[in-house]
C-alpha cells in the first residue's frame, strides 16, 4: 500500500511540475534537497535547497517538455524510501531523450534527485537553440 502511494505521489508531482506548478514537489522536499542533473549543458550542475531545486524546476517547465513516465520503483520503509523512474521527454520537434532518476526520501521528504540522461542529446539540442538555452540561466 505505502509503495503504491509513493508511486502515484511521484506521478502527480511530475504532472504538476509540467504543468507549471512545482509547488507540490517543493513543499515535499527536505530543506537540504539536493538535485544533480549531469553533462556539459545549461541545465547541469547540483542544485541545493528548495528555492534551487524550485527554480531548475520552473525553468524546465517553462519549455512547455512533454514528460512521460513509464516506471516506478519504490523499495524500502518510510524512513528510507528509495525510488527509481523511467522516463522519456520531449521539446518541440526536435528533441527527444530518454532516462531515468534516482530519488531517496525519508518520512516523506524528498531528500535526493539524481538524473540520469543522455546528455549529449541536451547538448546537441542547445547548440541548435542558443536562446532557449540561455534563457532563465541567469
Amino acid at each position: 500500500m505505502y509503495r503504491r502511494m509513493v508511486a502515484k505521489g511521484i506521478r502527480l508531482g511530475y504532472r504538476r511540475v509540467v504543468a507549471g506548478k512545482p509547488r507540490l514537489v517543493v513543499t515535499l522536499a527536505a530543506d537540504d534537497v539536493a538535485f544533480t542533473f549531469p553533462g556539459d549543458n545549461s541545465f547541469a550542475g547540483t542544485f541545493h535547497g528548495k528555492q534551487e531545486l524550485e527554480g531548475w524546476l520552473r525553468r524546465f517547465a517553462s519549455l512547455s517538455p512533454e514528460f512521460r513516465i513509464h516506471d516506478v520503483l519504490v523499495a524500502g520503509p518510510p524512513w528510507n524510501t528509495r525510488v527509481a523512474l523511467t522516463f522519456s521527454d520531449a521539446i518541440g520537434d526536435d528533441y527527444r531523450n530518454r532516462g531515468m532518476e534516482y530519488l531517496r526520501l525519508r518520512w516523506g521528504k524528498l531528500q535526493q534527485i539524481d538524473v540520469y540522461l543522455n546528455t549529449e542529446t541536451i547538448h546537441d539540442w542547445e547548440q541548435r537553440h542558443p536562446e532557449l538555452a540561455a534563457a532563465g540561466t541567469t
